[in-house]
């Protein structure tokens, strides 16, 4: 991997906050051990010695305005200093909370500047708390401010960046990034997920964006137990061609893990070998349409020990390097039936945005 190409960037007191459940809670798989450990794998890969490392700087509490509601700051703040409390679903207060939240906020948004000024091509914002929950006025889901929507704002202060395109392969639907932008004709969002067919919910294909903004928001439903084929299908079919319609200026990726078939949250059926797919479709977008870079930020992803990998792969996707051999890769049996209902699912919204194609 040439030197400086990718930034990683960090902060070790991202670990702080830790919310006070033992497992099973859904709360307890957000814990410091899963960076910890996907660090201590990418160091032993030599990855770490050929990328540019980055201390994340803590944003500024006004900067987290660009995006939510004064009451959301303000709840945050508060249930900081009281050290607890529940700010919304799965989403509970520590006294280290304002802390770990205005680092990962920085973070996304130092990666955003070194993607934009071309310092780096790609940059990777390993942060934690993840933040693609969040909406305007609600903390939830492990999230409490939304990191990369802040930073998509943030580079759109910039004359040069205009238009952006999010995709979101987390998976779970960015219910919060979706709501932020949904009527904003200046940002796509691409959100690829496990749907709950059996429960119906938000996250569903319908769902395009509205006003002038109508064709902009792209929900990709997948069922539940979806491998890596249907996911090769979704990019092939209509994340890439979409991105390509769109012509943004610079491409944001929420980068959640959870979709990993060894992940304690997630239900769906892939390895690291999907996410070098998407790292690797992300470069050639950024090389195809001429744009400065890519910036990622950290979302879902609750297994220690698949997330090195996953990363790995994530970042050798973006630099351009062939598929890595890594040991989550295990041969796995496709049902039929998952791939034949997604193919059927992407028709479905390739129908629904062939009007603003």
């Amino acid at each position: 991997m040439p030197q400086h190409s990718i930034a990683l960037i960090h902060h070790p007191e991202s670990y702080n906050h830790v919310q006070p459940f033992p497992k099973p809670n859904l709360e307890a798989f957000d814990t410091p051990l899963r960076i910890q450990v996907a660090l201590e794998h990418l160091k032993k890969a030599g990855m770490l010695e050929q990328i540019r490392k980055v201390q994340a700087p803590r944003a500024e509490p006004e900067e987290v305005l660009l995006v939510h509601s004064p009451y959301v700051l303000d709840s945050v703040t508060l249930m900081s200093h009281l050290g607890s409390g529940e700010l919304g679903e799965a989403a509970h207060a520590s006294p280290d909370l304002l802390d770990s939240v205005l680092l990962a906020v920085g973070g996304a948004m130092r990666a955003a500047e070194l993607a934009m000024t071309k310092d780096v091509k790609h940059a990777f914002s390993l942060m934690r708390p993840p933040g693609h929950h969040a909406s305007t006025s609600t903390s939830m889901g492990l999230c409490y401010f939304n990191n990369l929507a802040i930073a998509v704002k943030h580079a759109m202060k910039q004359p040069e960046i205009d238009r952006v395109s999010i995709i979101d392969f987390d998976d779970h639907f960015g219910n919060g990034t979706a709501e932020i932008f949904y009527s904003n004709p200046h940002v796509q969002y691409i959100s690829i997920h496990e749907y709950d067919y059996e429960n119906m919910g938000l996250g569903h294909g319908d769902e395009l964006g509205h006003g002038d903004a109508a064709g902009t928001n792209i929900n990709i439903p997948l069922v539940e137990s979806s491998p890596d084929v249907s996911y090769q299908a979704a990019a092939e079919r209509i994340v890439i061609p979409a991105v390509e319609k769109f012509r943004p200026s610079i491409i944001a990726v929420s980068a959640g893990y959870d979709a990993h078939y060894a992940d304690p949250v997630g239900n769906m059926n892939v390895d690291s070998r999907t996410f070098w797919k998407l790292g690797n479709a992300v470069n050639k977008l950024v090389d195809k349409m001429n744009l400065p870079g890519s910036f990622l930020a950290l979302e879902g992803g609750y297994n220690p020990f698949v997330m090195g990998p996953s990363i790995e792969a994530t970042l050798r996707g973006l630099n351009g390097e062939p598929m890595p051999k890594l040991e989550d890769q295990l041969d796995r049996v496709d049902q039929e039936e998952i791939v034949d209902a997604n193919e059927n699912i992407l028709d479905g919204l390739l129908a629904a945005l062939e009007q603003f194609w």
